[in-house]
């Protein structure tokens, strides 16, 4: 019964579709005799098959897909096995885990840039595919520090730094945001440095401000100084 079915599912993939009194259909098997019908018409005229000829000219088709599964199933262990590395955090992701993204940033001694948005929001869609996601294919920034996204709307959770769940709205509100698009960055002690960038005012500037605020960030996960990594515009320090 298996091997049947096996053979079943390769020869209906396997073999072309073919016409016939001009309904369209494919080869199946039946029962013995093998026998040629459509697939899916109710009233259609059977044609036996040689069984040697059959055998023959599927055994391609068995051996194709004999390689397909094995390479599914290679590559899904790939995957598995890539997932439980410990060298595999995320250059850009959604924020989820603080916890372990401040583990990593105080190993690395790098920052966090974090983009903060929305659903609803034309100008964080601009900020996005004009600013954000190119950063993900630019090795410039690869290794220097990790950007993480979180929608202020979207239903889902975050651990917290103390690895209390928390929901996105509750940490945009415990951050004090109060519009959207926000781009913060985020020392490895994971207090805020230097000032957010909130809002789109004039979009041909927006690349010398994002890149000022990334050597900043860089430079103050590297050798903290208050002096020059405190917030300048607003009062107090935010943390995550």
């Amino acid at each position: 019964m298996g091997g049947i079915g096996i053979l079943q599912i390769i020869g209906a993939l396997w073999y072309p579709r073919i016409r016939h009194n001009g309904m369209m259909g494919f080869l199946v098997y039946d029962s013995r005799p093998l026998v040629m019908k459509f697939a899916g018409a109710s009233a259609m005229p059977q044609t036996t098959l040689p069984r040697r000829r059959w055998m023959m000219s599927a055994l391609p088709g068995v051996l194709f897909g004999m390689l397909l599964v094995l390479s599914g199933a290679t590559q899904a262990a790939g995957v598995i096995q890539s997932a439980g590395t410990a060298d595999t955090l995320p250059f850009m992701a959604n924020l989820s885990d603080i916890p372990r993204d401040l583990a990593a940033m105080q190993e690395r001694k790098i920052p966090m840039l974090l983009f903060v948005h929305a659903s609803y929001c034309g100008y964080c869609q601009l900020v996005d595919s004009s600013f954000i996601q190119p950063m993900l294919d630019d090795p410039a920034y690869q290794g220097k520090l990790i950007i993480r996204r979180i929608e202020i709307d979207a239903p889902l959770s975050i651990l917290d730094r103390h690895g209390i769940e928390e929901t996105n709205m509750h940490f945009a509100r415990r951050l004090d945001v109060r519009l959207v698009p926000v781009v913060a960055f985020f020392g490895p002690d994971g207090r805020e440095i230097g000032d957010s960038i909130k809002g789109v005012t004039v979009p041909d500037f927006y690349p010398y401000y994002l890149d000022e605020g990334i050597k900043l960030a860089e430079q103050c996960a590297k050798t903290p100084d208050p002096t020059r990594c405190m917030p300048s515009k607003v009062a107090g320090q935010r943390s995550l």
